[in-house]
Order: C-alpha cells, then sequence, then structure tokens
C-alpha cells in the first residue's frame, strides 16, 4: 500500500470539528502527516492554503497580521506551521470574533500552539485541538482499531480470543520500524538516517524557535537519556543529578520535549483511592523508531530472546503509544493514567471511563507469566468492586486465557486488530 494512500483515522473528526467550530488546530510532531491531511481535508471544500515555511508568507503574515487572517472570508484557510508566526493568533481571533462561521480556520502545528514564545492567545472558546500521532498499526493495515470500546462492549474473552498473536521477530520489526510515515519506506542504515536527521532538525532548529531555555544543547543529552528507558515513572529530582542539570532548570527541558511531541506524559491516577498511590507521572517517548535508532537496537537484536531486559521497556512504550494513539480517536471516552504506589506496585496503564469505571492494563514483553504478575490489577479490583471491568495482561504469547474475576491476559496484538 503507498503511504500518501493511508487512511487516517482522525480523520473523520477533523471533519466533524470544521463543521461545528470556527477554528481547528491539528497539533502533532513534523513529518506526522499534517500537511497531506490538511490537503486530503481540502479537496472536498473551498479553502485556500498558505504555509510558514515559506519566507515570504511568513514575512507578510507578521507585518500584517489581521490583512493576512483575513484573506479568504468565504472559506476555509488552511495555514500550516503556526508555530514559526504566533502573533497571527490574536489575529485569528479577531477575525473570528467579527464571524464565528465554523470551519474558518485550519492551523496545523509541530508544537503545542498554547506554548508558543510571542502570544498569550489560547483561542479559548473559538477553537478545539486535534492530535494527529504517527501512524497507528492499525492504520497501516486499513482497520480503525479501538481497544479501550471492546474491552466494554460484549463477551471480553470470547473478543480477545479473536486475536492473532505475533512473534517476537514480529513484534520487534513493528517496535524498530515505528510510526512516521517516511521510515515506513525504508530499512536498515537507512532507517537510522532518517531519524538521525529528524532529531537533528528537531532538536536543533525547530527548539530553538519554539524556546528561551538559556543551555538548548542541553536538550540532546536530555532525550538521550529518556529514550534510554522510554516508558518510566518521572522523578524530577533524581533525573535532573543524572543529567547535570540543575533540578529547577529540569521541567523546562521536559515541557519543550513535550511540546515538540517526541514525548508524552501519562498522569498517575489514584490518589482518591489510595493514600499510598503515588502522584508521579510516567514519561513515555512518543516514537520507538527513535528510540531504537538512538540505543542502536536493530530487530535481531530486540527479538534475540537473551535480550528480553532490553526488549521490555522498549516494548511497554511500543504498546503504551499504540493505546494512546487510540484515545484519539476511540468510540469509548476515557482519560488514560498509570498507577504506582509506594511500595512499587504498578498498573502500566489505567483507564478512567466516564462515570468512574476502570479498566487496568499490564504490559510484559515475555512470551508466559505468573500469577504475581496480576497482583497489582487483582488489587485494584477488590478496591473498587463493581467500579472496575476488568484488566487485561498484554504479553509477546499466543494464548488468551481467563486468570481470575474480570482478569485475563493476550496477545499484545489484540490492541490493534479490533474495530
Amino acid at each position: 500500500m503507498s503511504i500518501q494512500l493511508v487512511t487516517r483515522n482522525i480523520e473523520s473528526t477533523l471533519v466533524e470539528t470544521l463543521s461545528d467550530t470556527p477554528v481547528t488546530v491539528l497539533q502533532g510532531a513534523r513529518q506526522v502527516g499534517k500537511s497531506t491531511l490538511s490537503s486530503m481535508i481540502s479537496k472536498n471544500i473551498s479553502s485556500r492554503s498558505v504555509t510558514f515555511d515559506s519566507n515570504l508568507t511568513l514575512q507578510t503574515a507578521r507585518e500584517n497580521p489581521i490583512e493576512f487572517a483575513s484573506q479568504y472570508p468565504e472559506g476555509l484557510l488552511i495555514i500550516d506551521e503556526v508555530q514559526k508566526c504566533p502573533e497571527i493568533l490574536p489575529a485569528i481571533k479577531y477575525v473570528v470574533d467579527s464571524d464565528r462561521r465554523p470551519g474558518k480556520f485550519l492551523i496545523t502545528g509541530s508544537a503545542n500552539i498554547l506554548s508558543l514564545r510571542g502570544s498569550n492567545e489560547s483561542l479559548a472558546g473559538r477553537a478545539e485541538t486535534i492530535i494527529l500521532e504517527p501512524f497507528s498499526i492499525g492504520e497501516l493495515n486499513g482497520i480503525k482499531e479501538d481497544f479501550p470500546l471492546m474491552l466494554t462492549e460484549g463477551n471480553i474473552l470470547s473478543n480477545l480470543q479473536c486475536a492473532t498473536p505475533l512473534s517476537r521477530s514480529e513484534y520487534s520489526s513493528l517496535i524498530v520500524k515505528g510510526g512516521y510515515p517516511d521510515a515506513q519506506k525504508r530499512v536498515g542504515k537507512r532507517l537510522d538516517a532518517f531519524f538521525d536527521n529528524y532529531l537533528t532538525r528537531v532538536l536543533d532548529h525547530d527548539a530553538n524557535e519554539l524556546s528561551g531555555l538559556a543551555h538548548i544543547d542541553r536538550l540532546h543529552t536530555v532525550f538521550k537519556l529518556l529514550a534510554a528507558n522510554p516508558s518510566q515513572v518521572y522523578v524530577n529530582a533524581n533525573f535532573a543529578r543524572e543529567v547535570g542539570i540543575p533540578e529547577s532548570s529540569m521541567r523546562g527541558y521536559i515541557k519543550l520535549l513535550d511540546d515538540l511531541c517526541l514525548i508524552k506524559t501519562l498522569p498517575s491516577w489514584g490518589k482518591n483511592i489510595s493514600k499510598r498511590a503515588v502522584a508521579r507521572p510516567k514519561v513515555i517517548v512518543s516514537d520507538t523508531g527513535i528510540v531504537s535508532t538512538l540505543n542502536g537496537y536493530s530487530k535481531d537484536f530486540l527479538a534475540n530472546i537473551e535480550n528480553g531486559n532490553v526488549l521490555g521497556p522498549i516494548f511497554e512504550a511500543f504498546i503504551l503509544n499504540e493505546l494512546l494513539k487510540q484515545h484519539t480517536w476511540s468510540m469509548a471516552s476515557f482519560t488514560p493514567y498509570h498507577y504506582r504506589d509506594k511500595d512499587g506496585k504498578e498498573v502500566d496503564m489505567v483507564l478512567e471511563l466516564r462515570g468512574g469505571k476502570i479498566i487496568a492494563i499490564e504490559i510484559k514483553a515475555a512470551s508466559s507469566f505468573t500469577k504475581k504478575d496480576f497482583s497489582c490489577m487483582q488489587m485494584l479490583r477488590d478496591m473498587l468492586g463493581n467500579n472496575f471491568i476488568c484488566g487485561v495482561l498484554l504479553y509477546t504469547g499466543s494464548e488468551v486465557l481467563p486468570v481470575g474475576d474480570r482478569l485475563f491476559c493476550a496477545p499484545a496484538s489484540a490492541i490493534w486488530q479490533f474495530t
């Protein structure tokens, strides 16, 4: 399948937002396909596209932002790479306040527009933000996968038994490739070259445009350390000590990497349930292809059973990222968290649905498991009672089994095999 023809699972949400909201913000990392998706959307509506990658366009917008924002009143104005010109945001607000017609603007950004230097404008009440992630495994296979919805509907065990397991080598191949569109066309050294050049552009060029950090060169060191353990409970003081950066400065680097969409932060859950819950976020590097290149991991290296201790963290990051991608389009309304208590007991992901119902997900890179792997999910089940829907251990094995009351194990590939 041609990469350009991959249907993005967030497309229908984008169309709906344009139909009822004046400003739609399409936000995501550089080169995840924002411009391609915007172009596909624009074919069916009256629109005009401009990009701030053009110096002339950028200069024109800075010199007269209101006139620039008013240039296409009869249709949709698509503005690409808006983070380069924060001056345009107040002008967009002015134009929208004069005419609140839905679908006036579609603006794309490779960074969080709420963090742009030079602008305090959030477009509150006028805009809705849609996150575009790298390709999900379902998107690459023409599936709009929805694992969270599946766990809330029908017979969970029966649904899970429909999953087709993958081998350790097949998981490793998916991990090393990651989800960036251009990465799908490459292998070996060419794949590494893509990620090396990508990171140089983002960490050196884009980060300078977005941030006022005094020692921006340290950003490489911070990101490499995060990539060494791409799914970890983040302790600011410990990490600052390891990197050699003052604790007071460390949060600025983490926020910048988040704004650049290179990492995600998964908040902690459970303070209202247990006094022993730890209120620390989990930091996840957003693409395991990048992680693999930075650490020198090949598919064969990760597939080697002797490297199980290496596969564990990156496998967890891979599965968490796939679930977080589904969060942007899932028909199940939920908020993702992680759980960890002061005794070190943890659940890799906790999905809190409306009404307080809970789904617990544990991730294990091994092809087997023990009862101990379910102990924390069992604890949450006993603590929550009827509010606990189920707990699922996702692993590299092939069997689907009930392991206890509302507790199951299933191949990790199950998460992208249900529509």
